[in-house]
């Protein structure tokens, strides 16, 4: 009984102060609306970029993060969800000791839940206050402290974005956290993730306005963004739209309401809501080809809650699911933790963001939604890649394992927490 009180006073409380109206707004989903148009009613930010730098590799992305800093000049913005130390990225932290030391202005957020790494970073993990003593100004985004435990919503709350801004022309967005599990566990033991790095002057401005929001939000030591230095833009390369976090719902909604042929997807804990199941639902039905790519976290509560909410997910989204767990020899692949869709063969959407309720509700994220055609063939052959060793689940497969090894309580956890 009081578990069940529990997991009804949760839901009481964020379905009370939350919404995904967005997937079920006209706004978004009519497809006569163009999507650029919805993107920035959603006062996401039009920029151009060039081809990106991609990394797959947290190892790789690791060196060339650390090059970065080494040559940086001006200034370096960092945010993080997961941050810690261990031996193998006390080179980059280094780095940004050393940067620091030299006259570049480092600033750092971390979510205030990084010193409670559930990943197997625990194992290694270090927090990262040393910083502060290399001249590193770092701070935490909504720190757990004990007057915080009186105010739930303060703990579920969480800054998710990852980014980077190097001297007002190099940015970077994608998934990875700067901790063991996404760069430092190597081949065979790091998440599957990604970043991208792009030389653009406007996507630097635009996470810069970005970062000085969040930093004065987070932080009693204030920045002015004049501060910071940008630069002019030259007008080619992509379109592209960077959506702040209240924007994200809609982001995604304004996708599939404009799909014609296909969308796929890479969904990290995919629990939705019936406002997003009904949008997915409605591409489906206009004979949208959508696909789902999906790990399972194997850490108990999170694979639990996962195949609770499976047969759920195929029936009243229509979506083809794929499970990407084992590979040809049966042993367990890296986690998936990449988000990615692509739309059309054309929209990429890369970023923070999960496809789930908790991403468009209670975390603040970043997407990055970017118009190319090129990028998006480029990336359809990575996800082919990545669907290789995924099976495709059948309703009934769905059914079994919802039988006999998923759990209500860790799909309520899910939900709200995963």
């Amino acid at each position: 009984m009081r578990k069940i009180a529990l997991a009804l006073a949760i839901l009481t409380l964020f379905l009370s102060c939350t919404s995904t109206k967005a997937f079920i707004s006209p706004s978004f989903s009519s497809p006569e609306i163009p999507v650029e148009e919805k993107l920035l009613s959603l006062e996401a930010r039009h920029v151009k970029v060039p081809e990106p730098e991609i990394y797959f590799d947290g190892a790789v992305w690791l060196e060339r993060f650390t090059e970065l800093v080494t040559e940086a000049e001006d200034y370096i913005l960092i945010t993080t969800f997961l941050g810690s130390d261990c031996p193998e990225l006390e080179g980059l932290y280094h780095a940004l000791m050393e940067a620091a030391g030299r006259g570049v202005r480092v600033y750092f957020i971390m979510d205030g839940l990084s010193s409670f790494d559930m990943t197997e970073s625990r194992n290694y993990m270090t927090p990262l206050y040393f910083l502060r003593r290399g001249g590193v100004h770092l701070t935490e985004y909504n720190p757990v402290t004990v007057t915080h435990l009186f105010n739930p919503a303060s703990i579920i709350i969480r800054d998710h974005r990852k980014m980077l801004v190097v001297d007002g022309k190099a940015a970077a967005v994608g998934g990875m956290n700067m901790n063991y599990i996404s760069m430092g566990a190597g081949e065979g033991k790091t998440q599957r993730d990604s970043m991208y790095l792009f030389f653009s002057p406007s996507l630097a401005s635009a996470l810069t306005d970005e970062f000085v929001s969040i930093w004065n939000d987070s932080s009693v030591e204030k920045i002015k963004r004049e501060d910071f230095s940008s630069y002019t833009a030259a007008d080619d390369g992509y379109d592209a739209y960077l959506v702040p976090s209240e924007g994200v719902a809609g982001m995604y909604a304004s996708l599939f309401g404009s799909a014609e042929r296909s969308v796929l997807l890479f969904p990290y804990l995919p629990a939705l809501d019936g406002n997003m199941k009904e949008c997915v639902h409605a591409a489906v039905e206009r004979g949208v080809d959508v696909k789902m790519v999906m790990p399972v976290d194997l850490r108990g509560y999170a694979a639990s809650g996962i195949y609770q909410g499976l047969p759920s997910l195929l029936e009243d989204t229509g979506a083809s699911v794929y499970l990407t767990i084992y590979d040809e020899n049966g042993e367990i692949l890296p986690l998936l933790h990449e988000k990615l869709m692509i739309v059309d063969s054309r929209y990429v959407v890369i970023g923070s963001a999960n496809f789930n309720y908790r991403s468009m509700t209670l975390s603040k994220e970043l997407a990055f939604v970017i118009d190319s055609p090129s990028l998006a063939a480029s990336l359809e052959k990575h996800a082919a890649e990545i669907a290789e060793y995924a099976t495709h689940v059948s309703p009934e497969e769905a059914e079994r394992l919802k039988k006999e090894e998923g759990n209500i309580f860790a799909y309520l956890f899910t939900f709200f927490g995963g």
